[in-house]
């Protein structure tokens, strides 16, 4: 299964889950022909520029999976964050997401992403 996985801020994390599946490739942006992959996985910051600019590239999007990391600490940006999330949702309707908070480790999130990628690579085609 031929699957990218796209950095929208997020690339500590999205190195390291690279790195555990070197099959996989990895994108800074949507410029690729995403139709040529089986899944993508988009792992994006809320709160900040990086999930404005996914908002004004993700219309034509067909994603599988969206990870959004909360990383803002202050109540501006948790607001900032809730209305990029939204304003996503209303553009790509379906898809599978989670949005993973600033209080887990690290590795918690890393494994949480991994748990969903190896549940899409075991599906039957």
């Amino acid at each position: 299964m031929r699957f990218a996985i796209v950095a929208f801020g997020l690339r500590d994390l999205v190195e390291r889950i690279s790195s555990d599946y070197p099959q996989a490739d990895v994108f800074n942006d949507l410029d690729f022909e995403f139709e040529d992959y089986d899944f993508l996985v988009l792992a994006s910051e809320l709160g900040g520029e990086e999930g404005e600019r996914l908002i004004s590239t993700i219309e034509n999007l067909k994603c599988d999976f969206l990870i959004f990391c909360v990383t803002s600490t202050n109540f501006e940006g948790l607001q900032r964050s809730r209305v990029q999330a939204n304003e996503i949702m209303k553009r790509v309707q379906r898809f599978e997401g989670a949005i993973l908070s600033g209080f887990l480790s690290f590795e918690e999130i890393v494994e949480a992403i991994r748990v969903v990628i190896d549940e899409k690579l075991l599906e039957v085609p």
